[in-house]
């Protein structure tokens, strides 16, 4: 019988680790994990990491502070497979101006390779006032200090081509929504793949970047619009809620 674990622990710098074995329902049809799963397994062990430091979702509630993942960037030397076991690494950084900053990497545990790393931006949310604060305003945990050189396309503002064209229309179903009663973080990928050309879901991306413009709710109807960039080799997609970005999204290949 095989003994599948998974463990977590921190450094004394406050890096926090998690080892996971890459399931079969985590990966595409080529048995590659899928963007979502990515992008699941980051942002919860950003949560994760507050959580065994003492400060849980809930505890975060009573302070009514909330953080929202904004803008992210990824780099991929390698995409994780099924069955390999990978090592999650993840450190707060210095904030970037309003925005609180979270370091990832993504390595094979048995050679410690790298597969991919990147770097996030969060806004600190007042959720009593309704408004965002300056990352250095929350001070439950010291404000991080160190500065991570992130050599890879930065997580900054997305700016779109005027002539994206509709590629397909999505009505947000209660199987994508999360605790916080909204679309999760995750599955905003999905929209993008699942409507790209068929050569295109199967091509590997080498850089992915997102920016998370509005939350989008339960039977919210979100227009999908795209432009591809020969020169570049570049897809941008956004998701549009009425007259609203959703999100907008970088694919590099």
């Amino acid at each position: 019988m095989n003994e599948l674990v998974f463990k977590q622990w921190h450094d004394e710098d406050f890096t926090f680790h998690k080892e996971m074995k890459i399931d079969f329902s985590q990966c595409t049809p080529d048995r590659i994990m899928t963007w979502a799963e990515i992008l699941r397994f980051t942002s919860d062990n950003a949560g994760e990491d507050f959580a065994r430091r003492g400060m849980p979702w809930d505890f975060l509630q009573e302070k009514g502070v909330a953080f929202i993942v904004s803008r992210v960037s990824f780099h991929v030397e390698k995409m994780p497979l099924y069955e390999q076991t990978i090592r999650l690494n993840t450190w707060e950084s210095a904030p970037q101006g309003p925005f609180a900053t979270r370091n990832f990497e993504l390595v094979d545990a048995n050679n410690g390779s790298l597969l991919i790393k990147a770097q996030t931006q969060w806004v600190v949310f007042d959720i009593n006032n309704h408004r965002i604060l300056p990352a250095k305003a929350f001070t439950l945990r010291p404000c991080p200090t160190i500065v991570t050189d992130f050599d890879a396309i930065k997580p900054g503002k997305i700016v779109l081509p005027d002539d994206m064209e509709t590629i397909a229309k999505h009505t947000v179903k209660y199987s994508e929504l999360d605790a916080n009663g909204h679309t999760n973080n995750s599955k905003y990928i999905n929209f993008v793949i699942d409507n790209l050309p068929a050569d295109f879901q199967k091509k590997q991306i080498k850089d992915l970047r997102i920016n998370y413009s509005r939350e989008a709710h339960l039977g919210e109807e979100m227009e999908i619009k795209a432009k591809y960039n020969e020169a570049e080799n570049k897809y941008s997609v956004q998701g549009v809620i009425g007259n609203v970005s959703s999100f907008e999204v970088e694919l590099y290949y």
